[in-house]
């Protein structure tokens, strides 16, 4: 049966398509310069992966730059060679939801990049070799991550705040199962998830209506929607009822204090004033969170990550703890000030300096075709592409009254983890504050 294309919806510049194999298709145009950002992103992350398989996108990602069907060494026109000598700048990336493969290259050159996209999609010819291969540079990442005392904590806070859901896991994966992957289990993975049915497909820049949808029917039309249903994670978070926490010692030249509350999934209606509530919490130099502890000599800086997911996520507020401070001092004084917004609530001037911070960054995401559609992307992989948008025009306007009902709601005891890294480095050294 010949395939078919259909529009499906237009909003915020963007036209949306459903395939008839599945595959959901993004197009927007942009004529400002002669060139095209193309971007695959599949619905599989580290969520997706069963115990004894975690590491298995991340792996995975590597090796859909090897060989394919119409794409090898031996043919001359590798993935990864062709993608250069097209002058494209080109990457991937793997995360919680989502693997996604990007490409910027001149418009021209756009049916070329389709082309080889939807050959890696079901075409991809990995073998034991190539993955031997790439196990150096898998172990390198793992070993890179091992020497950051940042995701250490991080992956810590995580295990420890999530008791069963595999955000639990980090997406790099467990050494174990990184070292038992073998090709044949990552050709069982990849044959459950990389199918049209489970990926979208965004073409942004010079290209016109007709060239896109033609391009998407002569190279995804062919491939057969998958020949089973994919794979649905069902395993829902317990809602947490008390306080937890972990502590790591280790040698790492810096202690780091993170306090850590259960988050709304980015399709949340919470979802919006929580991020703008971390930002007014520790989003920059006007913060609350700088002005107490950084400004005050207690900790060298303060981040928040608010991460927009499919699932409900964390709200986390990291600070590297000043030399000779108690990284435990820093955490009561970080926990009083958030029960105190949660009681009190913020400001009409900070939620302005937050809005006005934030509308600055979504610019920046959106700063060229390049940035807009890896931003697009996150939103695919969190469940709905136009999130990032509805995410701006919300910002534009939120009310107090709405910030301080999830401070309230989230900033609570019961739904917080604590987390600390003392650096046994600095461990004879007296802390005084």
């Amino acid at each position: 049966m010949k395939a078919t294309l259909k529009k499906v919806r237009t909003a915020y510049g963007i036209t949306e398509y459903a395939l008839s194999n599945g595959l959901r298709a993004l197009y927007k145009r942009d004529t400002t310069l002669p060139i095209a950002a193309l971007c695959v992103t599949f619905h599989v992350g580290s969520r997706n992966e069963a115990t004894g398989h975690t590491g298995a996108t991340h792996i995975l990602e590597h090796l859909l730059f090897k060989d394919s069907k119409h794409y090898s060494k031996a043919k001359g026109n590798s993935i990864t060679d062709h993608l250069e000598w097209m002058g494209a700048l080109m990457n991937a990336t793997t995360w919680l939801d989502r693997t996604n493969y990007f490409e910027l290259l001149p418009a021209e050159r756009v049916g070329e990049a389709i082309a080889m996209e939807a050959d890696r999609m079901r075409g991809s010819l990995f073998n034991d070799a190539d993955l031997a291969s790439e196990m150096t540079v898998v172990r390198n990442e793992f070993e890179r991550s091992r020497n950051n005392p940042y995701e250490i904590l991080d992956e810590a806070v995580m295990s420890t705040a999530f008791t069963t859901h595999p955000y639990r896991i980090p997406t790099i994966g467990l050494k174990e199962d990184i070292e038992g992957s073998t090709a044949a289990k990552l050709r069982e993975f990849y044959d459950q998830f990389y199918w049209p049915n489970n990926a979208t497909l965004a073409v942004f820049g010079d290209v016109s209506p007709d060239e896109l949808e033609h391009l998407v029917i002569k190279n995804f039309g062919s491939i057969s929607s998958s020949p089973h249903s994919i794979p649905v994670m069902t395993i829902i978070e317990p809602v947490q009822m008390e306080p937890h926490s972990c502590e790591i010692r280790k040698p790492a030249g810096v202690s780091i204090a993170t306090l850590a509350y259960k988050a709304p999934r980015a399709t949340d209606s919470d979802f919006v004033p929580i991020f703008m509530l971390a930002t007014i919490l520790a989003g920059g130099f006007s913060s609350r969170l700088q002005k107490r502890i950084v400004d005050k000599g207690l900790a060298a800086e303060i981040h928040t990550a608010v991460f927009p997911l499919y699932d409900p996520g964390t709200m986390s507020f990291t600070a590297t703890v000043g030399k000779n401070v108690k990284p435990k001092r820093v955490l009561d004084i970080m926990r009083r000030e958030l029960q105190a917004v949660a009681r009190k609530g913020i400001l009409s001037a900070e939620l302005t300096r937050a809005r006005e911070r934030i509308l600055s960054q979504i610019a920046d995401e959106h700063d060229g075709i390049f940035s807009e559609i890896r931003s697009v992307s996150e939103s695919v992989a969190a469940g709905d592409w136009t999130l990032g948008y509805t995410f701006e025009d919300r910002v534009k306007k939120m009310k107090v009254s709405e910030v301080n009902k999830v401070a309230k709601k989230y900033l609570s005891t019961s739904n917080e983890t604590a987390g600390i890294l003392f650096d046994t480095l600095s461990s004879q050294t007296k802390t005084t504050i």
